[in-house]
């Protein structure tokens, strides 16, 4: 590092513009994570019974009723994956987009029989990571910070009429799930077809963490199991009416999920960014000091040799 008070004191002023600007940056996110995490969690107890809905349907009707439904079974001879990549528009949020990019080939590594996948990518990262995959990318969708039931119905009616083609062996939706501030998941979360499995295991991720929380998916799956419905007018329109709705809701709530975690990874990134600034000028303003103290004691050495002289 350089010894001179002017350029380290330049050094200090660079810092300083730096720290308030990832500040003002940090302020923003906080701003941004709080209304995120709060949609997130407001939206999960309606997402959690919408889960259980659908696992009591799919348990009461016959096998081949669900063989004759496109929801909720697989078309014979598909063998594409349909992937929904949720990934942000922007940087500066720590090793979110990386962590989703690791996701990402943890499960295409995980895929049986060479399945192929194609992607409907969701944020500016989510092209990236797709094309490193080397999966062909179907569509690219532009959804706001702050999520909307219209742009998650119309993510839900292009999968909805995409899986109709019977193309797609399943629809899986990848995504980072909120788990606390300081705390994010990728999950990959299979939504068509519908199974009983695989809905089980969504109402264990939408519980969260901690002992509790598994006592209370338990005492859920409990309920589920001793449920009964009856179905009026018919299984065939139950199906047909309810399914897509709730399946929609499932698409929001994994919108709001992502957006909660990217919020909050761009909070902790600029928090540790503004952290590090800080540790930074004070230690340029200690070198300043000593710098500027060499300098001064020169120069008196300097003057008093004169005067020797």
């Amino acid at each position: 590092m350089s010894k001179d008070p002017r350029a380290i004191k330049a050094k200090m002023l660079s810092v300083g513009r730096l720290k308030k600007t990832t500040k003002a940056m940090e302020m923003v996110a906080r701003g941004k994570m709080k209304r995120a995490v709060s949609s997130a969690l407001s939206t999960r107890p309606y997402a959690s019974c919408a889960l259980e809905l659908l696992i009591n349907l799919s348990r009461e009707l016959s096998e081949e009723k669900l063989r004759e439904s496109k929801l909720l079974s697989s078309p014979e001879g598909a063998d594409k994956i349909l992937i929904i990549l949720i990934a942000s528009d922007r940087g500066l949020c720590g090793g979110y987009n990386a962590m989703l990019l690791k996701g990402l080939k943890n499960y295409l590594d995980e895929l049986r029989n060479g399945e192929e996948a194609e992607f409907l990518c969701i944020g500016r990262y989510a092209v990236k990571h797709a094309k490193r995959a080397g999966g062909t990318i179907l569509k690219t969708m532009n959804i706001s910070e702050d999520p909307q039931e219209t742009e998650s119905n119309n993510l839900a009616d292009y999968l909805l009429a995409r899986f109709g083609e019977g193309e797609y062996k399943e629809a899986v939706i990848l995504y980072s799930n909120f788990i606390s501030v300081f705390k994010q998941q990728v999950t990959a979360r299979k939504l068509l077809p519908l199974s009983s499995v695989s809905l089980k295991d969504m109402i264990s991720e939408l519980g969260g963490e901690g002992e509790d929380s598994t006592e209370r998916n338990d005492i859920r799956v409990e309920k589920i199991s001793q449920s009964n419905y009856l179905f009026e007018p018919s299984e065939e329109s139950i199906v047909d009416l309810i399914v897509p709705r709730l399946l929609k809701a499932q698409v929001y709530q994994s919108l709001l999920e992502a957006g909660a975690s990217e919020q909050s990874a761009r909070m902790v990134a600029m928090k540790s960014a503004t952290d590090n600034a800080d540790k930074m000028g004070k230690e340029l303003l200690l070198n300043y000091n000593k710098a500027r103290q060499a300098a001064i004691t020169k120069e008196i050495l300097e003057v008093a040799a004169g005067a020797c002289g």
